[in-house]
C-alpha cells in the first residue's frame, strides 16, 4: 500500500484538530488553592480546602448560592482553609474579595466569609451595597448565633450551612423589604449565550475541516461511491445488522442491493438512498450511494459513515445543548469547566466582622 503526501497531510490536520479542541476544554482546568501570598483562590461559592463539609451538602450550599445570584445579581463566598500561615485574616479577605469583585458591579451585593481551622479565626467581609442590612454588628451577630455554637461543639458542616443560608435569608428578605436592590436576571444569559458561542465556534471548525477535506480529496460529496458488481459492508455505530428489528433497504434497488445483514451490491451505474430503520423507533438514517465506474476504496467509504454518523451526532447535541441553555446551568461558577470562578465586578470598602470561637 502506498502512502500519498495529501493522506499523511490530513493525517496530520486531523491529529492537530483533536490536540486543539482538547487543549480548549482542559487547558485552564488546573488551580491552586492560594492564587498568591495574600488571597485565597475561589473556584466556586463554597471553596472548602478545609474538608469541612461532605459532598453533597457542598453541592447544595453552591446551588443555592447559583441560584442567589441568579435571581439578585448576589454573590455568597465561603473559604475554609487549615491555616492562613500566620497572615491576617481580614486582610486576605479584603484582599481576595476585591481581586475577585464579588457581587454586582452596578451593586456591590458581594460577601466573604473565611475560615482559618488551626488558628480558629472567621471572618465575614461585606460589600458595600449590602452594609445597610447587614452591618458589621448584624455580620457578627449572623456569624455568633449560627457558626459559633456549633463549631464550639465540633459541628463544623452544620455551622458553615446555617450561616451560609441564614445570609441568603437576609439578602433576599432586605430585597423583598425594599432596602436592598436586585440586579437585572443577565448573568445566566451570558453564560449561556457564551457556552452557545463557544460550541458554534467549534461545530463551524468541525465542518470546515469535513469541507476542506473532501475539497482536498478531490471529492465534494459525502457518499458511499461503489463499482457494478462491488459488495461493501455497512458498518454503522448503533445498529446491529444482526438483529432482526433493524430494517434495511434501497430507494432504487436496480442501482443497489440490500441485504438485511448490512451487504450492499452496486448493480448499476447511479445514485440512490439506503434507509436504515430501528422498528422501535421513528426516525429513519439514510445514507447517499453512488454507483460510478470511477476506482474507489472501502477505507473511503468506511470515513464516509464516520462522518455521516458525527453529522448527525453534532445535529442531535446542537438540540440538547439548546434546550439545556434555556433550562439554565445551575451548579456555579467552577462546575462548568470554562475558566473557574468570575466574579460580577464588585467591591468592598473592607467592611465585616470576625473573631475566634
Amino acid at each position: 500500500m502506498t502512502i500519498t503526501k495529501g493522506a499523511v497531510m490530513k493525517s496530520r490536520l486531523g491529529k492537530l484538530f483533536f490536540c486543539l479542541i482538547i487543549c480548549f476544554f482542559f487547558g485552564s482546568s488546573l488551580t491552586v488553592v492560594r492564587a498568591s501570598e495574600d488571597t485565597l483562590e475561589i473556584n466556586n461559592y463554597i471553596n472548602d480546602y478545609a474538608n469541612l463539609i461532605d459532598e453533597e451538602t457542598e453541592s447544595k450550599m453552591n446551588q443555592a448560592g447559583s441560584t442567589l445570584e441568579g435571581n439578585t445579581g448576589a454573590q455568597v463566598v465561603f473559604i475554609t482553609v487549615d491555616s492562613l500561615e500566620g497572615q491576617d485574616i481580614r486582610q486576605v479577605a479584603y484582599k481576595t474579595f476585591n481581586k475577585y469583585g464579588l457581587g454586582d458591579e452596578n451593586l456591590d451585593n458581594g460577601i466573604l466569609f473565611i475560615v482559618s481551622m488551626e488558628e480558629k479565626e472567621r471572618y465575614m467581609e461585606v460589600g458595600t451595597g449590602l452594609e445597610g442590612t447587614i452591618t458589621d454588628i448584624a455580620s457578627q451577630h449572623l456569624q455568633t448565633d449560627y457558626l459559633v455554637p456549633q463549631f464550639q461543639d465540633g459541628n463544623y458542616q452544620k455551622g458553615l450551612e446555617d450561616l451560609y443560608y441564614q445570609i441568603i435569608d437576609a439578602i433576599t428578605n432586605g430585597i423583598d423589604s425594599g432596602e436592598l436592590d436586585a440586579a437585572a436576571n443577565t448573568n445566566q444569559e451570558e453564560e449561556n449565550g457564551f457556552f452557545n458561542l463557544i460550541f458554534t465556534i467549534i461545530l463551524i471548525a468541525i465542518i470546515l475541516f469535513i469541507l476542506f477535506y473532501y475539497s482536498f480529496s478531490g471529492s465534494s460529496n459525502v457518499e458511499i461511491i461503489l463499482k457494478p458488481g462491488q459488495r461493501y459492508k455497512l458498518n454503522v455505530r448503533g445498529y446491529d445488522f444482526n438483529d432482526e428489528s433493524i430494517l434495511v433497504s434501497s430507494q432504487d434497488p436496480s442501482i443497489v442491493q440490500v441485504e438485511a445483514d448490512g451487504w450492499i451490491t452496486g448493480l448499476s451505474i447511479g445514485k440512490t438512498l439506503i434507509t436504515l430503520q430501528k422498528l422501535n423507533e421513528h426516525t429513519k438514517k439514510q445514507i447517499p450511494v453512488h454507483v460510478t465506474r470511477r476506482p474507489n476504496s472501502s477505507r473511503r467509504n468506511d470515513r464516509t459513515l464516520e462522518y455521516l454518523l458525527w453529522g448527525s451526532m453534532l445535529s442531535n447535541r446542537h438540540r440538547y445543548t439548546s434546550h439545556r441553555s434555556r433550562g439554565g446551568f445551575g451548579g456555579g461558577f467552577g462546575s462548568g469547566g470554562f475558566g473557574g470562578f468570575s466574579g460580577g465586578g464588585g467591591s468592598s470598602r473592607g467592611g465585616g466582622a470576625g473573631g475566634s470561637w
